[in-house]
């Protein structure tokens, strides 16, 4: 059987890599005694998935894997298990039998939302955050991104859907984030900031939680 989970990635493990953190289930389906089914070949390894990679030094609630089993077992019976022998930090949240479905999570992408915190040094004013974010939104958002073929600039405004500041006290201003997040690619928050840092002339560090992946479940039918 094909067990969909959804996950939490927290602070306390916010900087365990992707690498890492497929080595954490994979341990810990075992120590929860969980039926894996392995691939075949020379270097068999557990038919698991994720849907997509979460930045080192982000956290989530909605994060998503899939994992197949080689006997029956109830999704709740698989979360409590699995829960049981988790470390802090990370959390199944749900998770549901697949059934005969088999096409990979990735295709299933179409967005995703995020709370970002931005603490500025110097401190920014709220009506030169608005109108630097102002300005980001009205044309094209040029940054220099690391692709299959070097470093090369790329127009990331067509994957932004949304960039809102929502409050700023202080030094630290809070924002809601939306971007596209597809199999071919997705919005890259750390390239929007960077490009929010030089209209307004400074430097911060980011704080970015994913709140949401929207998925296009209709696929499952």
């Amino acid at each position: 059987m094909r067990i969909i989970a959804t996950f939490s990635k927290l602070a306390p493990v916010r900087f365990v890599s992707h690498l890492d953190m497929q080595r954490l289930f994979q341990r810990a389906f075992r120590r929860a005694g969980l039926p894996l089914a392995y691939s075949q070949g020379f270097n068999p390894h557990p038919l698991l998935s994720f849907a997509t990679a979460l930045s080192v030094g982000y956290t989530s609630e909605c994060e998503f894997f899939d994992v197949t089993l080689t006997e029956e077992v109830s999704p709740d019976e698989f979360t409590d298990r699995v829960n049981a022998v988790l470390p802090e930090g990370v959390r199944i949240i749900d998770a549901v039998d697949a059934g005969e479905f088999k096409a990979s999570l990735t295709p299933l992408m179409l967005s995703a939302e995020y709370d970002v915190t931005l603490t500025f040094d110097p401190s920014v004013d709220k009506a030169s955050i608005e109108n630097a974010v102002s300005e980001l939104l009205g044309g094209e958002i040029v940054v220099d991104k690391k692709t299959k073929g070097g470093i090369k600039p790329v127009d990331i405004r067509p994957m932004l859907i949304d960039f809102r500041l929502l409050s700023i006290e202080g030094s630290k201003a809070r924002f809601a984030l939306s971007g596209k997040l597809t199999a071919e690619g997705g919005l890259p928050p750390e390239l929007l900031f960077k490009a929010l840092y030089e209209k307004l002339g400074v430097s911060a560090v980011s704080s970015v939680h994913r709140k949401i992946i929207e998925m296009d479940w209709s696929m499952l039918k």
